[in-house]
């Protein structure tokens, strides 16, 4: 009779982090018996607070944070002391680290990370699956697709269970906004738009679009004004009235279309193994240290994703290539790599 493992995930509330912690969780879940558990922390404190915690409490050691600490700087959700104790704790996004290190020391379990792991010790870590080139440890695991609960299956059921799906031919739209590394103008979106008008009436298709936390009301407004109504078949606009339509959109489309700014958005379109374009504006500009250029071109290079300006939008053609597609990597590989580490037949 097989053991029932106990795996434990913590969060601390990003949605495409927690995407890539679930996703990995269950993925290993179905290669071994499993339950998963989750928790959040919400950190409180600032950059320089956690730099001096890293560096000088914690340390190379990774010494425990004391239990005051977890409950009020952390808000770390506790779990129940009658709670069976992890096998493994699976964490994902920098402010998860803290927390995710501490229970694992109390709790003599492995610690997965899923993400860049610098500037954090590697010897905090059982295993670290990082999308980063800069990340080279014995314990640092490459990977090529970040992990993600979007998977064909899924966006497939998706699609099927939405009733009031529209019909005829669609396309999806996943829009983000401006970051550190991505910087929108007014034109920007203006040449989306008339893209997004162009390819629905030459193409014959009408848009799904969903916006994001990132986007902003100032954004989605901007946006309704500029695309007309009929080449929309629905839309989410998430900061104005959210509404979890993503793997519908994603398993009804044709074709997927994101834009570069968010990884996890990217992701998850690359991982339905769909037609997947992901477009940029004209002011990007990545910092020395960023794992993204690296990440894209490697996405590219295995054809999951086909990027271009948004300013190309417009005078676009579709080729024959651009159709075809590939099939999407899993999170399988990295779960199997998991479990190896692990020690779980």
């Amino acid at each position: 009779m097989s053991v029932k493992r106990v795996i434990w995930i913590i969060s601390e509330g990003s949605p495409g982090h927690v995407s890539q912690a679930v996703g990995l969780a269950e993925a290993l879940a179905a290669q071994v018996p499993a339950t998963i558990r989750q928790w959040e922390c919400r950190q409180r404190k600032g950059g320089l607070a956690r730099s001096f915690i890293r560096r000088f409490w914690m340390g190379k050691h990774a010494r425990p944070l004391p239990g005051w600490m977890l409950r009020q700087w952390l808000r770390l959700e506790r779990p129940d002391r009658n709670e069976p104790a992890p096998d493994v704790i699976i964490a994902s996004g920098g402010k998860s680290v803290f927390a995710a290190r501490t229970l694992a020391t109390r709790h003599g379990a492995p610690l997965m990370f899923l993400g860049e792991r610098k500037p954090y010790q590697a010897s905090w870590f059982h295993t670290t699956f990082t999308p980063s080139s800069f990340d080279t440890e014995a314990n640092d695991v490459r990977m090529d697709v970040i992990p993600t609960k979007i998977t064909p299956e899924a966006v497939r059921l998706a699609a099927a269970g939405w009733s009031d799906r529209p019909a005829g031919r669609l396309w999806t739209l996943l829009i983000g906004g401006s970051s550190r590394s991505h910087r929108y103008r007014d034109s920007d979106w203006e040449q989306l738009a008339e893209g997004m008008t162009e390819l629905s009436r030459r193409e014959g298709i009408r848009w799904l679009v969903t916006t994001s936390r990132r986007s902003g009301s100032k954004l989605e407004d901007r946006l309704r004004g500029l695309l007309p109504a009929d080449i929309l078949a629905d839309a989410v606009w998430w900061c104005r009235q959210p509404e979890k339509k993503l793997a519908a959109y994603l398993g009804a489309a044709e074709k997927l279309w994101v834009t570069q700014d968010s990884v996890s958005m990217v992701t998850e379109a690359a991982a339905t193994g769909k037609p997947t374009f992901v477009i940029y504006p004209g002011d990007v500009g990545f910092p020395l240290t960023s794992f993204m250029p690296g990440y894209l071109d490697n996405l590219e290079k295995l054809g999951l994703i086909l990027r271009l300006p948004m300013n190309a939008l417009p005078e676009f053609e579709l080729q024959p290539s651009a159709e075809s597609g590939r099939s999407a990597l899993t999170t399988d590989a990295l779960a199997r790599i998991a479990r190896e580490r692990l020690g779980w037949t």
